[in-house]
């Protein structure tokens, strides 16, 4: 069991600290990222941001006995917190933004229930089909971390939504060796066989020129969403808009990076460094509007 769901009777404080310890050890530059977040809301946010975190890694697992484990522990302490009777620090943090955002239930739920029923998904036959998947992982986080920030309406959650879709893409385009090593493929499968790729070649050490084509094809799509959802970095608010076009231009330049090395992800994630980090944040300060994506 992670420790972030032992058994621990603690304060809400000390329970969102040790949410905040745990995100410097799972994100690089966790100091510099988390002054991006506001203040009024920071705890909060540094709580659900930490739940999604845990939720991610206990998915991102191999399939068998440990990763359903892992997601048993974990529906456990959400109905425990749900309950107001939270035993574990992400619990105890959790419950308490739960109460005072009124944040649904369903929402907390619905990727833990997906995760479940992926657990002998490794590939995606259609493009719609793994949207429906990256909906159902990534947008209730969005929606989450909205009502936590903002007063929201339709309007604002379609905007989150897509950004929620544009970000999930990216990430997992990014990490596609990663999930074939796992035996895991994050690419419609539809898309690589209509432009010419031998599935079998995807253990190759670099992309053939049809799998380049192909990749093209879903930075666009994923480009795409961001293009859709980046007014809501002006909706609300000028510096809450900021802090919002930052992590949007940080996961752009990630399929601006992806372009860069000619479309082959079978090299790993692109390098991301601090050149990126003053860029994205330069650009940030500056404006909230979106770059020029195309």
């Amino acid at each position: 069991m992670h420790e972030l769901l032992l058994p621990a009777q603690v304060a809400r404080a000390e329970a969102v600290e040790r949410c905040r310890r745990y995100l410097m050890t799972r994100v690089r530059r966790w100091r510099l990222a988390q002054a991006f977040l506001p203040a009024a809301r920071r705890d909060e946010l540094v709580t659900l941001l930490a739940w999604h975190r845990l939720a991610r890694e206990v998915a991102a697992a191999p399939a068998g006995f440990e990763r359903r484990r892992g997601l048993d522990e974990l529906t456990s302490e959400l109905d425990s917190a749900l309950a107001e009777r939270a035993r574990s620090p992400a619990g105890i943090a959790l419950s308490f933004a739960v109460r005072r955002h009124e944040l649904p239930e369903e929402l907390l739920r619905r990727p833990l229930f997906e995760w479940r029923r992926d657990e002998h998904l490794a590939t995606f036959e259609t493009r719609e089909a793994l949207l429906a998947h990256a909906r159902a992982v990534a947008v209730p986080e969005a929606r989450l971390l909205l009502r936590v920030l903002v007063d929201v309406d339709p309007h604002r959650e379609a905007l989150a939504d897509s950004l929620a879709l544009g970000i999930q893409l990216s990430i997992w385009l990014a990490n596609s060796k990663r999930a074939l090593e796992q035996g895991r493929l994050r690419l419609p499968v539809d898309r690589l066989t209509g432009a010419g790729v031998a599935l079998a070649s995807l253990s190759a050490a670099k992309a053939s020129p049809a799998l380049a084509r192909a990749v093209a094809g879903e930075v666009a799509c994923a480009r795409g969403y961001f293009e859709r959802g980046w007014p809501l970095a002006r909706e609300i608010g000028p510096w809450r808009g900021r802090r919002l076009a930052f992590v949007l231009r940080w996961h752009a330049a990630t399929l601006s990076a992806i372009e860069a090395a000619g479309c082959d992800v079978l090299r790993g994630p692109p390098p991301a460094g601090w050149p990126r980090v003053l860029a994205c944040a330069t650009a940030s300060l500056l404006s909230s509007s979106a770059p020029r994506l195309a």
